[in-house]
């Protein structure tokens, strides 16, 4: 019998581990939140931000190979430096390095990746949503939107999908639904929208969601 509670007793001490080593937990390192913000002005047109996001990014990455949103991040700025740059050739090149970078930040993504938090959302869900909105924005004839609509459902099928911030889960299906509108899957369409507009109220998401739900008749 002690045998048995002694057995009993390191199994629950054993799980009792395992559930706290598996609690999300915000793994953001010290340097995220100045990249992040290069990161955004780089996205409103400010070509020197993206040259300092890049580099932010690429050290972030490496000191943290673990964690595949910062090459994803990394990756995002170099396209957004190829959208700058003035040559056709300069162009090609960065976009293609920034999408080589992200889908092999998306090939690195695991589990544990659901468990670690960026501002409160999931490595795992933000990580396909800096990816999508990259890869979905490239011309065709580089032939990465098929990895992008991957990315998209992937992150809308997650079982942490819930637990990401409103503004990603809205940002990830409003391009759900641009995606469902391209492939004229309008029953799919109007389900995006549908939770689009339920998750952002009186938002710029939700006021194109209604608009569009009452051209489709809904």
């Amino acid at each position: 019998m002690e045998y048995t509670l002694k057995t009993l007793v390191a199994t629950l001490l054993a799980v009792t581990a395992i559930a706290a080593s598996a609690a999300p937990q915000e793994a953001a390192p010290d340097g995220f939140a100045q990249a992040h913000q290069q990161f955004k002005a780089a996205m409103r047109g400010d070509s020197k931000a993206s040259d300092a996001a890049i580099a932010a990014f690429s050290a972030l990455a490496a000191a943290n190979p673990s964690h595949p949103l910062l090459a994803a991040y990394e990756g995002a700025a170099t396209a957004l430096k190829g959208r700058d740059a003035m040559m056709p050739w300069s162009k090609l090149k960065y976009a293609e390095k920034g999408a080589n970078t992200l889908e092999k930040a998306l090939a690195q993504l695991t589990p544990e990746h659901d468990e670690a938090l960026f501002n409160g959302t999931p490595e795992s869900i933000e990580t396909r949503l800096v990816a999508a909105n990259t890869l979905l924005s490239l011309p065709g004839f580089m032939n990465r939107g098929a990895g992008g609509k991957r990315a998209v459902q992937a992150a809308i099928d997650s079982k942490v999908f819930g637990q990401a911030s409103p503004q990603v889960r809205a940002s990830l299906l409003n391009l759900a639904a641009s995606i469902a509108e391209d492939e004229k899957r309008s029953a799919d369409e109007i389900g995006y929208l549908r939770q689009l507009a339920a998750i952002t109220p009186a938002s710029k998401y939700s006021t194109a969601a209604e608009a569009r739900l009452k051209e489709l008749g809904q």
